[in-house]
């Protein structure tokens, strides 16, 4: 017994790999179980809690963070229609994350007035400070109903240059063109931490 926990303990697997039967030992964290064989689920270090013959990994990898509910998301519209936009997310509580996710939001939770279009108040292209208030069907939705959320950096429509908040609206310093949107309060600050 002492020999086989020390091969377990120095072993490496990766995810596939078998590692025992269920009639030996019971299948832990990192494991899976299939017609009665027990699989590594991910990669890691190999070990076997002797006292209750459980089988587990000690994982190696990072898993990505994910938003959970109340969790201030930082990211990039990626889709606008009419009544919902699509929103990368690139940071979570103030952490850069690359893990691909995507956050909703319906017209219906922009502000806590009434928006007709999405388009009335983000862009493609809008760097956006939101809240996440549901994972319901794994998927994050978003609002921005309150005055510290909403568009962080924003670009023209029509010439790309960046625009400057004047009299709550934004104008492109290059064309003219006055644009709106639903602002965060620190629109256009370094310091509000979003990624550029």
């Amino acid at each position: 017994m002492a020999s086989l926990r020390g091969k377990l303990l120095q072993r490496f697997v990766t995810p596939g790999e078998q590692l025992g039967v269920i009639e030996e030992f019971l299948p832990g964290s990192g494991t899976y179980v299939d017609d009665g064989e027990i699989y590594a689920s991910e990669a890691g270090a190999l070990q076997l809690d002797a006292r209750r013959r459980e089988i587990l990994i000690q994982p190696k990898t990072r898993r990505p963070r994910v938003p959970k509910v109340g969790d201030i998301v930082v990211g990039q519209v990626v889709n606008a229609s009419d009544k919902t936009l699509s929103m990368r997310v690139d940071q979570i509580d103030g952490e850069e994350t690359n893990s691909g996710l995507t956050g909703i939001m319906h017209v219906s939770d922009i502000i806590r007035g009434y928006v007709k279009s999405v388009n009335d108040a983000y862009r493609v292209g809008d760097i956006v400070r939101a809240r996440v208030i549901s994972t319901k069907n794994r998927e994050y939705h978003l609002t921005t109903e309150e005055d510290r959320l909403g568009v962080l950096k924003a670009a023209c429509v029509y010439c790309g240059h960046p625009l400057t908040l004047q009299r709550r609206r934004l104008r492109c310093s290059n064309c003219g063109e006055v644009g709106q949107r639903k602002i965060a309060s620190d629109f256009g600050k370094e310091s509000s931490g979003w990624v550029s």
